[in-house]
């Protein structure tokens, strides 16, 4: 018998919620300001302060439930075992990995004197159990369930949504927006991933504030992404610079959240092309020269991914070879 997906995201315990609120409260802060000095916008002008004007206002909500398209994903009744081996994921890749270094250890005891009270396992058992791990890996990713789920929907862990039935084009306007951050999906993922929910809820508030400070965020001169503009863009330009601008602040704050960084990237291969965009401007590219390709896209209107990239060859070309 099929098991919803629904389903199982009604069943995660309710405690997560609680733990996505306090990454909410604790960390939104922390990562703002990383954003900020990654790509030097801000969400309230000098202008906007002097007049006592609000600037741009993004509240975080953390939701139950889930989005509607999720309704109907459904997944076969075997699954169950998939879900127990992603509880287990963390410990199968330690095992995995450890195999090749406890092999040394027991040949350098085997040379020590009593090498049989020190070193009694044989080599064939560690590899016994570092092939089982690689494995049941091995099962774990051809049949990841996030990989199904992304098919359907893209954002599906937390949302940035925005008011952009207004036709003005005036690119200093602020718009209404808001973040979703919807704690039971977080928590079946962070399942599949054996990763805390914690790392998992960081990343999605990163990514999503990514999306608000890239359209809502004013350069120096006072100018944002227009709403109407930026919901006519690419959908691989816009989650391309999230997820850039993710990447950049993760690993600034590594020391300070390590599993996210980790979670981030185990969860890249797994996204849709538009979430990989990103990968070229990091090999390739300086941070100065994402930034002025960003902010040119924003002022002209552009929407195209070939549009930005254009303009990163060049404002790279102007700045030299990246160091």
């Amino acid at each position: 018998m099929a098991i919803k997906l629904t389903d199982l995201i009604a069943q995660v315990p309710r405690e997560v919620e609680t733990k996505v609120q306090r990454v909410r409260d604790d960390a939104r802060s922390t990562l703002q300001d990383a954003l900020r000095a990654e790509c030097r916008l801000v969400m309230r002008t000098q202008e906007e302060t002097e007049q006592r004007r609000q600037g741009a206002q993004v509240p975080v909500e953390v939701a139950a439930g889930h989005p509607l398209v999720l309704k109907n994903i459904e997944f076969p009744a075997d699954i169950a075992r998939i879900l127990l081996l992603g509880r287990y994921r963390r410990p199968l890749e330690h095992a995995r990995d450890c195999i090749p270094q406890l092999l040394k250890l027991r040949d350098n005891l085997r040379g020590l004197p009593e090498p049989d009270k020190w070193a009694p396992t044989g080599a064939s058992e560690l590899l016994l159990v570092g092939n089982w791990a690689t494995q049941l890996l091995k099962v774990l990713n051809e049949h990841d369930p996030l990989k199904k789920v992304l098919l359907v929907s893209e954002d599906f862990l937390g949302v940035y949504e925005y008011d952009a039935r207004d036709l003005f084009e005036d690119q200093q306007a602020v718009n209404r927006a808001s973040i979703k951050l919807y704690w039971g999906v977080i928590g079946l993922v962070s399942q599949w991933l054996g990763c805390a929910v914690e790392d998992l809820a960081i990343v999605v508030l990163t990514h999503e504030l990514a999306h608000a400070y890239t359209q809502l965020g004013a350069d120096i001169e006072g100018r944002r992404w227009a709403a109407p503009a930026f919901a006519r863009a690419a959908t691989a330009l816009k989650e391309g610079l999230a997820q850039y601008y993710t990447d950049r602040v993760l690993n600034r704050l590594e020391r300070r959240y390590p599993g996210a960084l980790k979670v981030f990237l185990r969860m890249l291969p797994s996204q849709p092309d538009a979430y990989r965009s990103h990968l070229p401007w990091i090999k390739k590219s300086s941070p100065e020269a994402v930034r002025r390709a960003m902010l040119e896209v924003r002022r002209r209107g552009e929407g195209k991914l070939e549009d930005f990239n254009k303009r990163l060859h060049v404002a790279q070309e102007d700045l030299g070879p990246q160091r």
